[in-house]
């Protein structure tokens, strides 16, 4: 065989190799321009319509298909139809749609999260076997594909064809399945940019309206400015007339501006009323009017009514008294051959009575005037019938002219006003949109930044130091001591102008790069920026504390405060602004807690002492909640014979983790957040219960009850009140209840504090001073208070097994009772040897554990007290 021949057999052999990769190039193109079409499809439609529609032929070009339908996730996360490209599968569609998806080869393809491709053999196995709804569609192969974004699957595509010789094999599911990632894609694109001109047009349809609203209002107020402007012009000639003639004309020429009035005329009743004359007049058809006697014109009409008139046709329409509208038919005869569409007249009047008609009317028409011309052609008419009035009698005319000249100058001053607003508007507009964004970001009281523009700087300064380490800034936090006092003595304005110095202090200790803002209340903060050393801060917090130290005038009064400053260094462990504020608060507590007048830089200690704080409030709140306390009872003794008074009722926190809690451990917390009174509340019930349960008891039916109770109660608003409505829906012998308060009670509010022990002592409980020898011990307490019962602190008692001087200041305390009217009892007593001398120097009652250790009461059992703890 020839060379030639050879390459001929080569070639001849290689021919379906090459067609068979000039078929797969032609497909990957055909794949490649329908995706490519897809991504242009997605970049250029806005709604989903048109894009499923315009889908339909880029499938086409890679499948072979006589139908297939999109589902998706709705709102409601239930598959929905989103589209059906064969008429004939949609009314199958529409039954999956109105039953359940999950009963479909659909639902199958999105619960199973796969690929399922079947002939009509195997898809009737797989609806045997998932018992699917076929509703009998004829279909030969199906392939459906789950649509997924991401992870999540968001939908299925499905192919159905109803031509057997076109079976859907796995080249089909692969391109479907390569189609489905690039057509969420798609779908999510199209969908946001039908969402974008949604929001497009109708933002674009609200400014519409709003602008048309402007223009409707802007034409109305030129309207009223025209016919302010003609009446006026009406007005002055009125006054300034003296030629009926001229008067007429120039009337005439005003009116046109604001009415159609072609034909105008002024008809005049002769002095018997017989005739009517007509001293101007102007018409299109007739060139004057002759005088004529009275008959059943409109011009007569008017006169007897004595009301502006607006005639359309046969139908009359007047006014009543309210402005409303009224209708009335009449017969009209026309004293001419030719009859106006409408006509629009009002009488006029002197005194009541008609004496003249002033008229205008169309014959082409009816719609030339409307209900509110009536108003104006009665005020015309009025203006008419002044200045015929003022040239008859010249005394009349100068009183017209008074009445005018108020009327016009109100009348001028509402135009120039409506004027000036006009001209005004958009200027205004400008200045409170920069008004607003300044009352956003600044305090209205002293006009410093507030919280929203500080968080801003603040955040601000973050990013900076992300980018910068090198940068170091400051959080001032500041506190001012007396501001609550202040404020409830001198009253809320002197609060204001103490805030508005305290500003205007602050601001002269800072640089102008600075940031000083105000919280609200008497709280400020100071944002330090481009720090050298933590000695700049001190430098400022010691001006500032300086500066709020020195006297305030305010209306007359001398006043002082201090400022507690907590300082937080700003690091890159912070992340936001509010841990900052956080922490400058928290070291602000701090420095407050350490005393007046100085700052405290924050460190994490601080923060575990706020977060035990935190946890502590929120524990108590449930204990609130869930009735975690426990009452226990000691006995107070009558010294001289051992027999039992009466108990102190002391609290107890049962905590579910860390056991028996003593007040002095949570007390101070329910005392700062104002839990104490419904703690308070809980122990008034529980103890009223208690004396309740011994009513039945021989030993302590007489018995009494002391209870520790806040200051709150004496110096709070209304809390007096609820206090004794308490106790008087709790128990019928108040008189056996002891309420026991500390000298804290009464050291800022003493004549409050004295007013309400009163009020208390006329309602019939007992009153005790607690703690008496561990604070001031005032005297006047003594015998200005009506206290039954003087309790001696355990600290003092306890001086006593050192020191027997304060064994006299006892036995003088107990002389002194005798005339003011009070009872001693001394706490603390722990030993015989205590119990003996205070009984030698008069001591009349005690408690302690020598006499009793605190116990909870078994009242199955009234007669017997088990001891609980130690």
């Amino acid at each position: 065989m020839q060379v030639g021949e050879k390459e001929n057999t080569l070639a001849t052999k290689q021919i379906p190799k090459l067609k068979s990769l000039l078929k797969k190039y032609r497909q990957a193109r055909t794949i490649q321009s329908g995706l490519l079409q897809l991504s242009e499809l997605a970049s250029s439609v806005t709604d989903m319509n048109s894009f499923y529609s315009a889908l339909e032929a880029i499938i086409k070009t890679i499948l072979i298909t006589d139908s297939f339908h999109i589902t998706l996730l709705n709102s409601r996360q239930n598959l929905s139809l989103a589209y059906s490209h064969n008429p004939s599968e949609k009314s199958i569609l529409a039954r999956h749609d109105s039953d359940n998806w999950e009963n479909s080869l659909t639902g199958l393809v999105f619960s199973q999260a796969k690929i399922i491709c079947c002939n009509a053999q195997e898809r009737d196995e797989l609806s045997k076997k998932y018992h699917l709804s076929l509703y009998n569609s004829l279909c030969h192969s199906w392939l459906g594909v789950p649509l997924k974004r991401g992870n999540q699957i968001i939908g299925v595509i499905a192919l159905q064809s109803y031509d057997s010789i076109t079976v859907f094999g796995e080249r089909d599911s692969q391109l479907l399945e390569f189609i489905a990632e690039h057509l969420v894609t798609a779908i999510d694109r199209v969908r946001s940019r039908e969402l974008l001109e949604k929001n497009i047009i109708e933002r674009t349809q609200k400014l519409t309206e709003t602008n048309e609203k402007l223009q409707k209002e802007i034409a109305e107020r030129q309207k009223a400015v025209k016919i302010h402007k003609a009446l006026l012009a009406i007005s002055e000639i009125t006054a300034t007339t003296t030629d009926l003639d001229s008067f007429y004309q120039v009337l005439h020429k005003e009116i046109t501006t604001l009415i159609p009035s072609n034909n105008f005329y002024i008809a005049l009743t002769s002095q018997n009323n017989q005739w009517i004359d007509f001293p101007y007049y102007k018409d299109e058809y007739y060139d004057i009017a002759e005088s004529r006697q009275f008959s059943n014109g409109l011009t007569e009409l008017a006169i007897k009514v004595g009301e502006p008139l607006l005639v359309k046709g046969s139908e009359i329409i007047t006014l009543d008294e309210d402005g409303n509208a009224k209708y009335h038919i009449h017969a009209i005869n026309s004293l001419k051959n030719k009859t106006p569409k409408t006509w629009l007249g009002a009488p006029l009047i002197d005194q009541g009575v008609a004496f003249g008609v002033f008229a205008v009317h169309h014959y082409q028409d009816v719609n030339a005037y409307q209900l509110s011309d009536l108003d104006l052609v009665e005020f015309v008419s009025q203006h008419i019938a002044t200045a015929i009035l003022r040239i008859r009698s010249q005394a009349e005319i100068q009183k017209s002219n008074e009445a005018l000249e108020q009327a016009i100058n109100e009348r001028t001053k509402e135009l120039q006003s409506t004027n000036l607003n006009l001209r005004m508007q958009i200027e205004e507009r400008r200045k409170a949109e920069a008004q607003l964004y300044y009352e956003a970001h600044h305090d209205a009281l002293t006009k410093l930044p507030n919280r929203a523009m500080l968080t801003d700087r603040l955040s601000y300064s973050l990013r900076h130091l992300k980018r910068h380490p090198s940068h170091q800034f400051a959080v001032l936090f500041i506190d001012l001591d007396r501001f609550k006092v202040i404020n409830d003595t001198l009253g809320h304005h002197a609060g204001d102008l103490f805030l508005v110095e305290i500003a205007a202090r602050l601001q002269d200790c800072v640089r102008d790069n600075d940031i000083l803002a105000r919280l609200g209340g008497d709280e400020f903060v100071i944002l330090l920026d481009s720090l050298q050393s933590e000695d700049d801060v001190e430098d400022v917090a010691s001006r500032i504390i300086n500066k709020v130290a020195m006297s305030f005038e305010l209306e007359g009064h001398t006043v002082h405060s201090n400022a507690s400053i907590g300082i937080a260094m700003c690091g890159k462990h912070y992340n936001d602004s509010n841990e900052i504020l956080r922490d400058a608060d928290a070291a602000m507590y701090q420095a407050k807690s350490l005393g007046c007048g100085r700052y405290v830089f924050f460190d994490e200690s601080m923060r575990e002492q706020l977060i035990a704080s935190m946890t502590l409030e929120q524990e108590l709140r449930v204990a609130i909640k869930e009735r975690q306390f426990e009452l226990h009872y000691q006995k107070i003794s009558d010294l001289e014979n051992t027999k039992t008074i009466g108990f102190e009722a002391l609290l107890r926190w049962n905590h579910p983790e860390k056991g028996l809690l003593t007040p002095s451990e949570f007390l101070f917390m329910a005392e700062e957040t104002g839990m104490i009174l419904d703690i308070e509340t809980w122990v008034i019930e529980d103890v009223c219960l208690q004396l309740k349960h011994w009513q039945s008891s021989v030993e302590y039916k007489n018995i009494f009850i002391g209870v520790n109770l806040s200051g709150r109660h004496l110096t709070q608003a209304n809390q007096l009140s609820k206090l004794i409505h308490l106790i008087e829906a709790n128990t019928v012998e108040p008189q056996r209840l002891i309420l026991e308060f500390t000298e804290s009670a009464f050291a800022q509010h003493t004549e409050l504090a004295l007013k309400g022990l009163k009020k208390l002592k006329e309602f019939g409980v007992k009153l005790a001073l607690d703690d008496y020898g561990a604070g001031l011990s005032s005297l006047n307490f003594l015998h200005g208070y009506p206290f039954e019962f003087i309790k001696l602190d355990r600290s003092f008692i306890k001086t006593l097994n050192l020191d027997n001087k304060n064994l006299s200041l006892v036995k003088a305390l107990h002389e002194l009772g005798g005339n003011f009217g009070y009872r001693l009892v001394a706490e603390g007593i722990e030993s015989a040897e205590m119990l003996e001398k205070l009984k030698n120097v008069g001591c009349d009652f005690g408690q302690g554990f020598h006499i009793n250790r605190p116990c909870r009461i078994d009242n199955e059992d009234n007669s017997i007290i088990h001891v609980i703890n130690g």
